[in-house]
C-alpha cells in the first residue's frame, strides 16, 4: 500500500538507466518514512486550505450525533468478508478520529491519524480484501498488513498447488485474488465519500484516511508507467511468499496468459508487449479516481437547506478486465440516495451496470433502512475473452431498530441491524461470492453524540 514515494524518488532521479536506478531502490527503505512523513504534511497543508468551508455544518451533526455501523457476523460466517471488515474499521477509525478533535487542534489530528495510518491501519482494509477471497472458497491465510513488514504487506500461508488448482478450477476466483485489495480500497473510498456527501462525517475526521487511500488506491496502477517491481526473487519457503505479488502486473499476466507456466511474483519485463500496453491503460483510467468534489474541498453543491448533489467517479479492475464508475449523490430531506453507472470491459468488449441505493431513511423515531439494487450485464462467464453477457442483479436490505440509552451520557441510541442480500451470479463489489447466493448478516449501530 505504500509504495508511493518509491515511485516519486524514482521519477526525481535523471540520468540513470534502469538497472541504476533499480540499485538504488534497494537502499531507500529505510527512509520510506520520512518521505511517508512529506505526505502528512502536504496533506495537512491540503486539508487546512478547506477545513472550515466542509465542516459548515458540523453543529448539526453534533447536535445529531453520529451513527457508527457494526457488522458482527455476515455471510459467509467466518472473519472477516470484505464489506464486514470495511465497515467496521471506517467505524473505529471514525470513533478514534473524533475522539482526537476533540482533544487536540487540526494540525495535531491530521498529524496523528496520518501517522497511525502509515505506521499500522493503512495496509489492513487492502490484505483483508486479497483474504477474503481465500476464506470465501474455504482456503487459509495469514494477513500481514503492517508496515514494518516485508513488503509494507501481504498475505501469505498458501501453498503453489493451492493456487494452481484454484486457477484451474475458478480462474475468475483466482484473477480476484489480485484485484481483491484495490477493490477493498476503492469501497472504502466510496463509503467515505457518502458520509461526506450527506453530511454525515465532518471531512476533517476523514481527511488524512481518504486522501492518503485515494493516493495508495492510484499508486498501485501508476507505478507500471516508471517500470517498479514490488517484487523480487520467490521466497525458497512458499508458505512465506505473497498470494500474488504485484498485484496489477500479476493480473494483466494471467489475463492474457491463462494456462502460462505457474510463478507467483510477476517483474515489468515479465509482460509482453501486449500486457504492458494493458497495464499503461489501466493507469491511465485510475485518473478517474481524482474526480470527486471531495479532492478540492466540496462535499456536496448545495442548492437549499434541503437539497445537495454530488459527483465523483472511479475505476478498478476486477474478476474478468475493469469497471469505471460514475457515482451522484442526491440528498433531499430525508431521502439519501446514492445512484451510480457501471461500464465494465474485459479485453475488447463492454458490458453496461447499474444501481440506486437509499440510505438510512428513517421509517419511523426507532427504524430506519437502507435498500440497494444493483442490475448488470457482464461476461457470460465471467471471462476476459468472453463475447457474450449475461444479465443479472442484487438486491440488499438494511433494518435497524434503534433502543434509546438514557443511562449513558454520550451513547444516545443502539440499534440492531439485520441485512439480507440475494444476488444472481456476477460480480458485485465488496460481495466475496461471484456466484448465486443468498446471504444474511447481524450487527448493530451506535448513535454517539
Amino acid at each position: 500500500m505504500l509504495y508511493l514515494f518509491r515511485v516519486t524518488l524514482y521519477i526525481e532521479i535523471p540520468g540513470q538507466n534502469l538497472a541504476k536506478r533499480k540499485d538504488i531502490f534497494k537502499t531507500i527503505d529505510t527512509i520510506t518514512l520520512m518521505k511517508q512523513f512529506y505526505l502528512l504534511i502536504i496533506l495537512i497543508f491540503v486539508s487546512n486550505v478547506s477545513l472550515f468551508a466542509q465542516d459548515a455544518d458540523s453543529t448539526k451533526i453534533i447536535n445529531q450525533g453520529k451513527n457508527y455501523p457494526f457488522i458482527f457476523q455476515d455471510t459467509p460466517a467466518r472473519l472477516f468478508t470484505m464489506r464486514q471488515f470495511n465497515v467496521d474499521y471506517l467505524s473505529s477509525y471514525r470513533i478514534v478520529s473524533t475522539a482526537l478533535d476533540k482533544s487536540f487542534s487540526p494540525v495535531v489530528n491530521y498529524s496523528l491519524q496520518s501517522l497511525v495510518i502509515i505506521l499500522g491501519l493503512g495496509s489492513l482494509t487492502h490484505e483483508e480484501g486479497h483474504r477474503s477471497i481465500l476464506s470465501a472458497k474455504n482456503i487459509g491465510s495469514i494477513s500481514q498488513p503492517f508496515f514494518f513488514s516485508k513488503r509494507d504487506g501481504f498475505v501469505d500461508g498458501v501453498t503453489d498447488l493451492t493456487l494452481i488448482n484454484l486457477r484451474s478450477s475458478d480462474f475468475p476466483d483466482f484473477i480476484r485474488l489480485y484485484t481483491a485489495g484495490s477493490e477493498s480500497d476503492y469501497m472504502m473510498g466510496n463509503r467515505e465519500e457518502s458520509l461526506l456527501a450527506f453530511g454525515d462525517e465532518l471531512f476533517r475526521n476523514l481527511a488524512a484516511e481518504y486522501l492518503i487511500r485515494k493516493a495508495s488506491l492510484i499508486q498501485y496502477y501508476l507505478i507500471g508507467f516508471v517500470h517498479y517491481n514490488v517484487d523480487g526473487a520467490e521466497e525458497t519457503n512458499e508458505l512465506k511468499r505473497d498470494i500474488v505479488g504485484n498485484d496489477v502486473y500479476g493480473a494483466a499476466r494471467h489475463l492474457f496468459r491463462p494456462t502460462m507456466a505457474f510463478h507467483r511474483y510477476t517483474l515489468f519485463n515479465d509482460l509482453t508487449t501486449e500486457e504492458k500496453n494493458y497495464v499503461y491503460k489501466m493507469g491511465y483510467r485510475s485518473l478517474f479516481n481524482l474526480i470527486n468534489l471531495n479532492l478540492i474541498g466540496i462535499p456536496n453543491i448545495t442548492f437549499s437547506n434541503t437539497l445537495s448533489l454530488n459527483y465523483g467517479m472511479g475505476h478498478i479492475l476486477c474478476p474478468f478486465g475493469d469497471f469505471t464508475d460514475e457515482n451522484f449523490w442526491l440528498h433531499y430531506k430525508k431521502f439519501k440516495l446514492l445512484a451510480y453507472v457501471r461500464e465494465f470491459q474485459n479485453k475488447t468488449n463492454w458490458f453496461m451496470g447499474g444501481g440506486l441505493s437509499l440510505m438510512d431513511y428513517p421509517i419511523s423515531n426507532r427504524i430506519e433502512t437502507t435498500f440497494s439494487a444493483h442490475l448488470w450485464n457482464q461476461p457470460k462467464d465471467l471471462g476476459f475473452n468472453d463475447t457474450k453477457g449475461l444479465a443479472g442483479g442484487a438486491v440488499d436490505l438494511t433494518g435497524k431498530y434503534f433502543f434509546s440509552t438514557h443511562a449513558l451520557n454520550n451513547l444516545k441510541r443502539v440499534s440492531i441491524d439485520l441485512g439480507i442480500t440475494y444476488k444472481s451470479k456476477g460480480f458485485l463489489p465488496e460481495d466475496v461470492y461471484l456466484s448465486k447466493h443468498l446471504g444474511f448478516r447481524l450487527g448493530a449501530t451506535f448513535n454517539i453524540q
